[in-house]
């Protein structure tokens, strides 16, 4: 099987002028390493709407990055996750840790889905405001080949053996993906090593544990594991909070860049000029960032399953620092790939774009993800 993968940039780029929209006060905290590598950022934990399996527990995600004189520079943060008994899932995301700035992570976007109705709800702290719309069907797409598309590593996959963490028994599996010289610019083979300890009990991965020479080694651990009902306040979006329903053609629609929080006008065509201090890639001296690094997407084992093909349109920032953040599906494909492009994306690194003068700014765009098997 071959995945190949296309990537679009629409050329309606809106851009701030400031760098770090939304996140400015700790995108300087992420930023590149002193040896040129930067701090990939880690999604954090997948869970299943698995029903009559209820949980909640605290994600501690750690990324430690080794430089070549030994010094060793670690981004710590954590999430709140839960999981109820309807199977209703609740996934937080949160900055690093920055202790300049506060003890606590800041909480950018929390991200419900209840299978019961197919609703996602993504709601985001910092502007009160929520997005909620009902997962479609798989929306077919014609896209044409890709013959630049990376290549695929080769994968070998090893049991290693069973243990217990938080109290639950936990089975191993150790993923090898070795790119041949060459692929991603390499000189000589490179290997990434995958560890994941799947507990059985509740469909999840307690522990996974990545190693990437690129980027050193990132862990995503679930921590003060609680098998009870989850408080039904963690599935709801708090009253004062302004919710903007969507519908399925809104979702499916390539509208301009909408920036993250704000009501969609008319996702069916481009929007009106942009808003003050809002520049336009290519007007006033202001580039369009470029992906330097996008590794293909993996499909999820439900779309494997039924063979799916399609694309996903997500709308994302692109810091100054050449990072993807804040997305927002807004074309989606359905049988979990919404969920895999939006992993792969958030590990993509990006040429900013410029603004007047060369320096890089914040900029939000939108990338299509295509997944196609051969």
């Amino acid at each position: 099987m071959r995945v190949p993968l296309r990537l679009v940039f629409v050329l309606l780029v809106l851009c701030s002028a400031q760098p770090g929209l939304c996140q400015s006060t700790t995108t300087s905290a992420v930023s590149t390493p002193g040896d040129g590598r930067v701090a990939e950022w880690m999604y954090g934990e997948h869970i299943p709407a698995v029903p009559a399996l209820p949980f909640s527990g605290k994600v501690e995600l750690e990324l430690v990055n080794q430089l070549q004189d030994g010094t060793l520079i670690t981004h710590k943060t954590y999430n709140l996750d839960a999981r109820d008994s309807q199977g209703r899932t609740r996934n937080e995301a949160r900055n690093w840790i920055n202790l300049s700035v506060a003890p606590e992570p800041r909480l950018i976007r929390i991200e419900l889905y209840d299978p019961s109705t197919k609703t996602r709800t993504n709601i985001f702290p910092l502007t009160k405001t929520a997005r909620q719309w009902i997962v479609g069907p798989t929306i077919p797409a014609a896209t044409p080949s890709t013959p630049t598309a990376p290549l695929k590593p080769e994968t070998t996959r090893e049991n290693i053996g069973s243990d217990s963490i938080e109290g639950l028994p936990v089975r191993g599996l150790r993923v090898n993906q070795t790119y041949p010289s060459g692929a991603l610019g390499n000189d000589r083979p490179l290997t990434i090593v995958t560890e994941y300890w799947y507990s059985d009990d509740l469909k999840i991965n307690l522990l996974t544990k990545r190693t990437d020479p690129r980027y050193g080694v990132q862990t995503v651990r679930v921590t003060e594991l609680v098998r009870q009902e989850p408080d039904a306040a963690l599935f709801a979006i708090p009253d004062e909070f302004k919710v903007f329903k969507e519908t399925a053609q809104q979702s499916m629609a390539q509208g301009s860049g909408v920036q993250e929080g704000a009501p969609a006008t008319d996702l069916a065509g481009p929007s009106g000029p942009p808003a003050a201090g809002i520049a336009r890639a290519g007007v006033g001296g202001v580039s369009a960032p470029r992906c330097i690094y996008c590794p293909p997407p993996s499909y999820s084992e439900e779309a494997r399953a039924a063979k799916a093909t399609g694309s996903v349109l997500l709308r994302i920032v692109v810091t100054a620092d050449g990072r993807a953040e804040n997305l927002q599906v807004m074309r989606r494909a359905g049988y979990g790939l919404e969920q895999q492009a939006i992993e792969t994306v958030k590990n993509w690194r990006f040429k900013p774009a410029n603004g007047p003068g060369g320096t890089p700014v914040t900029c939000q765009v939108d990338v299509e993800v295509t997944f196609r098997m051969r």
